[in-house]
């Protein structure tokens, strides 16, 4: 089996609205949503991981063939310029067993999402399609009045998954080629402006959320404290090299030749 690595990438998708159009709307549902007056807003962009395998596999596979033929009559035939012997069946004609192999070939991609606080998988895939700037340097991710969330679940994590789904035993004789392409561990970060609302007679606060992509708005968010644990750095989040031995799936080597493909990549 032979793996390769693509690059990780890390992306800021672009709010489709301003924090101001947001408030507005925000305010306009507010009476509905939750009582008191807006103490805090932030920006805090969510993360989610995407993940991209693909496998490529050619197999030979032994196969009986079994032709029934015309009527009773029939006491032999010759197939590819051998005569073979027919098999009396209790009803019906008589039938002929051949022994054949199957040249197989199965390839698969699978796309996954996944959510960057929790790893579970998610519908995540109409953020994908927005517009995105590619963050060149994860450590200097700190854009002015923006506050980072950093994601919990690690590549490992969801690359693990994703691998146990798609990297799965063939009943095969032979196996000429098995390949497996790690395509995409792409993190994006969501933007999501937050509003913090004091309920004076119930000395609380609540946290409405609003989506700058998709404009939904909830509540139920979580404090913002809650939120800022974990470094943001590219070798804690893109951990595959130090996490690769753990990824053992069907296949038996796959762990092994996961390192390689990592070396091999730096």
């Amino acid at each position: 089996m032979d793996i390769s690595l693509s690059d990780e990438r890390a992306f800021q998708i672009t709010p489709q609205v301003t924090v101001d159009v947001a408030r507005v709307r925000v305010d306009d549902k507010r009476t509905s949503l939750v009582a008191g007056t807006v103490g805090a807003l932030f920006s805090r962009p969510k993360p989610f991981w995407l993940v991209t395998i693909a496998t490529h596999t050619v197999f030979d596979r032994n196969r009986t063939f079994t032709l029934t033929m015309a009527g009773p009559e029939v006491k032999g035939v010759t197939l590819l310029e051998h005569d073979v012997p027919v098999q009396a069946q209790p009803k019906g004609a008589p039938t002929v067993t051949l022994p054949g192999v199957e040249h197989c070939l199965e390839e698969t991609e699978v796309t996954r999402h996944f959510d960057g606080i929790t790893g579970t998988k998610a519908d995540l895939a109409r953020y994908v399609s927005a517009p995105s700037l590619e963050i060149s340097n994860l450590e200097t991710f700190a854009p002015e009045g923006i506050l980072v969330v950093p994601p919990q679940a690690r590549a490992s994590a969801v690359v693990r998954q994703v691998m146990g789904e798609v990297v799965q035993p063939v009943q095969a004789q032979i196996i000429h080629e098995e390949q497996v392409d790690v395509k995409a561990i792409d993190l994006y970060f969501r933007p999501v402006y937050a509003f913090e609302y004091e309920w004076a007679a119930k000395n609380k606060k609540v946290v409405v959320e609003y989506d700058a992509v998709t404009g939904d708005v909830h509540t139920g968010g979580r404090w913002i404290g809650d939120q800022l644990r974990g470094m943001l750095t590219r070798d804690l989040l893109f951990d595959v090299t130090a996490d690769a031995v753990g990824l053992i799936v069907p296949g038996g080597s796959i762990a092994v030749k996961l390192v390689k493909a990592v070396v091999d990549r730096k």
